[in-house]
């Protein structure tokens, strides 16, 4: 991968609002300094969750009010900020999170695509999409919805699904989809989770789940085994108040979005991942309600 100017790798690069007003934009984090950058607003933005960036260093946004409501992908060059559509319409309803693949192509959770939400992959290139896999019911009125997503080291995609109805798994669940078959397994439910939203892998392949309203309401970072499922709290209390994104950087540092940190101008906060402790990165000056956020990875080769 090629950084792109002014996205060099280690650099956070976040959804929020802007400082000014509550329209969605795209803002660059400097890791060390905690300077916040606007790279881009305006434009097709409406409603600007998800964020990852691709391999040539261009940044896409998952708006889940786009393009007329529907939503849709938009593609930002960092250098400009110029904006252009990745792929609107079709099976799209109000995509809310997205990450890449290896092979460049573009997976997206909306909750309520084809009226039970599910994994969309989306062709680079053209925008053609393509069901992954489809949305499921939890008994009679508890459906469960898509609304966080990464990849595992193998090519296994986690979603992070929450009960738009309540029940049991209300406050949350994390699921293993099969790439290629759209098959499903759950991982973790239950326990910690309450309003689960945000999901990252670390290097180890732990999964950490960023939880606005955990632990009494504090919200907080739960890593899950990825084997067993079984949920261990990794930070709480602090400076959170409403985590909603997570990504691990090189060094194996959890950064998290937290919406409403810092007197409600939110910030990103850093989390060492061997006992949890908070740290300040950034707090809103520039931006506000920072909701999602992704890590420029180092070159690859």
């Amino acid at each position: 991968m090629v950084a792109a100017p002014n996205l060099v790798p280690g650099m956070i690069v976040i959804t929020a609002s802007e400082a000014t007003g509550n329209a969605g934009a795209v803002f660059r984090v400097d890791p060390t300094t905690g300077d916040g950058t606007k790279v881009s607003s305006a434009g097709d933005f409406a409603s600007p969750i998800g964020i990852a960036v691709e391999a040539d260093g261009s940044v896409v946004v998952a708006d889940a009010d786009a393009f007329g409501g529907k939503g849709g992908v938009i593609r930002v060059d960092p250098a400009t900020g110029t904006q252009t559509t990745v792929s609107s319409g079709g099976m799209f309803s109000n995509p809310f999170d997205l990450v890449v693949e290896a092979s460049g192509t573009i997976l997206v959770v909306d909750p309520h695509a084809s009226g039970t939400g599910g994994v969309i992959r989306v062709d680079p290139q053209t925008g053609d999409q393509t069901m992954v896999s489809s949305g499921q019911e939890s008994g009679p009125t508890a459906a469960l919805r898509e609304v966080g997503i990464a990849l595992e080291a193998n090519g296994d995609i986690l979603v992070i699904e929450q009960s738009l109805a309540g029940g049991a798994s209300g406050g949350g669940r994390v699921t293993r989809i099969d790439p290629a078959t759209g098959a499903r397994t759950a991982v973790a439910s239950g326990g910690s989770f309450a309003s689960a939203a945000g999901i990252a892998v670390e290097p180890t392949g732990a999964i950490v789940v960023a939880d606005a309203n955990a632990f009494g309401g504090s919200g907080g970072v739960i890593r899950v085994d990825p084997a067993t499922g079984a949920q261990t709290k990794l930070s709480s209390g602090g400076d959170f108040v409403s985590p909603l994104g997570v990504a691990v950087d090189g060094q194996g540092d959890i950064m998290v979005a937290d919406s409403d940190a810092f007197a409600n101008r939110g910030g990103v906060i850093r989390l060492d991942p061997a006992n949890g402790a908070q740290a300040k990165v950034s707090l809103g000056e520039t931006y506000r309600g920072p909701r999602r956020l992704a890590i420029v990875p180092s070159p690859t080769g």
